[in-house]
């Protein structure tokens, strides 16, 4: 009796919050109808706990229309060139990520070879590399990003040209184009642009009163005394 009196008060200290243990959407864009030079897309479905950011591209790109799509010119390897996405975890929120569906297009004279960066190491190394080549096709992928680090707080992803070599193999030109869109299969629309994972809270633990603690060490100290009787 006193054993269950003991568990019962321990187990009411504390409080575990909900966890996610499916991989959902954790923020997409849907470009559908889009005109490919708008100044930014906002996001279209977010899980519980996470704010989107804004799909825009960098002040260095100069907008290009393209149904459908997020389409930028202007591709000089300058800092200021790369697409920019993303979303902020709110407090307590941790995102364990999975995969980021998207599509990519450039022109022939668009950049041949993105990288995908995030903020999380200042966007210095790339995660994935897409290839572009030779140019005008549309490349869906999705990319594994099972082995990052858990998410918190605000994170940015980037995609921007590597190098100067266009998807033709000539040098990049300044009105080659690059697009992002949605994700196709076999010419199929199959998911909007997104970012898919877990969404974890974390575990609280309510601290007991003084008077709770005192009454857990009297029931400890009797239930130890009631041990030792013959």
């Amino acid at each position: 009796m006193i054993k269950t009196s003991l568990n019962t008060a321990l187990l009411a200290t504390t409080l575990l919050a909900a966890v996610s243990a499916n991989a959902v959407t954790i923020v997409s864009w849907d470009l559908a109808g889009e005109p490919g030079n708008q100044v930014s897309t906002s996001p279209t479905a977010v899980a519980p706990g996470i704010t989107g950011l804004d799909l825009t591209r960098g002040a260095g790109l100069t907008p290009s229309a393209a149904g459908n799509s997020i389409s930028a010119s202007g591709w000089t390897a300058q800092a200021t060139d790369y697409f920019s996405l993303g979303f902020t975890a709110a407090p307590g929120v941790s995102v364990n990520l999975e995969s980021l569906f998207i599509g990519t297009r450039s022109s022939a004279t668009g950049p041949g070879s993105l990288g995908l960066f995030y903020s999380v190491d200042s966007f210095a190394s790339p995660l994935f590399t897409f290839n572009q080549a030779p140019g005008t096709n549309f490349v869906n992928t999705v990319v594994d990003l099972t082995a990052l680090p858990d998410v918190t707080g605000a994170v940015e992803f980037r995609v921007s040209a590597l190098g100067t070599t266009a998807a033709n193999g000539s040098p990049t030109g300044t009105g080659g184009t690059t697009r992002l869109t949605a994700y196709f299969v076999g010419g199929n629309f199959d998911r909007d642009l997104q970012f898919t994972g877990t969404v974890n809270t974390a575990t609280t633990v309510i601290p007991l009163p003084a008077a709770g603690w005192m009454l857990l060490s009297g029931l400890a100290a009797l239930g130890f005394t009631s041990r030792r009787k013959p």
